[in-house]
C-alpha cells in the first residue's frame, strides 16, 4: 500500500547503479525550475534556481531507467524534487512527490496524540510482520524509534516526522522523512530516505520545502467547509500511523483483507497495514560495486 503524496517529500538518498542505459537516461531528462504547477492536487511548487523538478515522465525514467525500480512504483507520482547541483545518477537526495485525495485531515488530536505510545504499535507490529519479510526473501527491519518526533505545524498546515530503522543486512541505519502539506482535499506528500548521519541536512531541505508549496484559492486548508467536504478518516495521528505518502507500499487490497478481520476499522489496523507494506529503501534503492546496498 504504497500510499502517495506529497507526500512531499516525500526525499530519497540512495547510491545508483552504473547501468549501462543511465547516461543516456540522464541527458533525456529535462528538469524544470521556478514555479511548478501540480494541477492533480490544485498546488504550485515555487522552486526558484534552488532545486530541479522533475515531472511524471521523467520521474518514471528515472524510477525505472536509473534506479531500476518495478515499473509499478512510479505509478502517481508527481514527479522528483533534487538539489540544483545534483543529477539523478549521483549519490544524492530527491523528494518524490505524490497526491492522495483523502479530504480533509483534522488536525485536532495531534497536541493530544500519545507519539510514545504509537511508536510502540508501530514498533511491535513490524517484528511480528518480520517472518513474513524474511519468507519473501526481504530483510527484517526494526523501527529503532524516531529521529524527529512528529510534529504538527498548525499555521503552516504541515506535519512531519522521521524515524530510524534497521535492516538487517549489515548496512548503516536508515532515516525516513516525512512530509505532508495539508489542503482541503487531500495531502501533498514528499518522502525522503537517507542514512541516519544526514538527518540534519534533509530536515532542513524539508523545511524549506514545505514553504514552498501553495494551494490554489479554494484549495487551501483554510477553505475547508464542513457543509459540503469530505473529511479524512483519520487525524494527525492517524496520517503519521499509516504513514500516508509514498512511505508505504501501495497495496489496496491488504486493507481490504485487514478490514474484514479487525473491526471497527481503527488506528492499530492502519498501523499493521502500514508494517505490512516493504520500506521505501528496498523500492528504490540499488548496489553499486563500490557501494552498500540500500533495499
Amino acid at each position: 500500500m504504497r500510499s502517495l503524496l506529497l507526500t512531499f517529500l516525500a526525499m530519497l538518498l540512495m547510491q545508483f547503479p552504473a547501468a549501462a542505459q543511465a547516461p543516456a537516461a540522464v541527458a533525456s531528462l529535462k528538469p524544470e525550475s521556478g514555479s511548478i504547477a501540480l494541477p492533480e492536487a490544485e498546488a504550485e511548487l515555487h522552486l526558484g534556481e534552488y532545486y530541479r523538478f522533475y515531472g511524471p515522465s521523467g520521474a518514471r525514467t528515472i524510477l525505472i531507467d536509473i534506479w531500476e525500480n518495478p515499473p509499478a512504483e512510479a505509478d502517481g507520482v508527481l514527479g522528483i524534487i533534487m538539489p540544483a547541483d545534483a543529477t539523478p545518477d549521483q549519490r544524492s537526495w530527491g523528494a518524490v512527490v505524490t497526491w492522495e485525495p483523502i479530504g480533509w485531515v483534522s488536525g485536532e488530536n495531534a497536541r493530544d496524540a500519545d507519539y510514545e505510545e504509537l511508536l510502540a504499535q508501530m514498533q511491535s507490529a513490524t517484528r511480528a510482520l518480520n517472518p513474513q519479510r524474511r519468507a519473501q526473501g526481504f530483510p527484517e527491519v526494526q523501527i529503532m524509534g524516531w529521529a524527529q518526533e512528529p510534529r504538527h505545524d498548525s499555521v503552516a498546515n504541515t506535519v512531519s516526522w522521521a524515524r530510524e530503522l534497521r535492516f538487517f543486512d549489515g548496512e548503516p541505519h536508515t532515516l525516513h522523512y516525512d512530509l505532508r502539506v495539508l489542503g482541503r482535499r487531500g495531502v501533498l506528500s514528499m518522502n525522503v530516505v537517507g542514512t541516519m548521519d544526514q538527518l540534519d541536512e534533509i530536515r532542513t531541505a524539508g523545511d524549506d520545502l514545505s514553504g514552498r508549496v501553495t494551494f490554489n484559492p479554494g484549495a487551501r486548508y483554510a477553505d475547508f467547509d464542513a457543509q459540503r467536504d469530505n473529511v479524512a478518516n483519520y487525524g494527525v495521528a492517524g496520517l503519521v500511523a499509516t504513514g500516508v505518502g509514498v512511505a508505504v507500499a501501495k497495496n489496496v487490497g491488504v486493507l481490504a483483507v485487514l478490514a474484514k478481520l479487525l473491526q471497527p476499522l481503527g488506528i492499530a489496523l492502519l498501523i499493521l497495514a502500514a508494517a505490512i507494506a516493504t520500506p521505501v529503501r528496498r523500492l528504490f534503492g540499488r548496489t553499486r560495486p563500490d557501494g552498500p546496498v540500500i533495499r
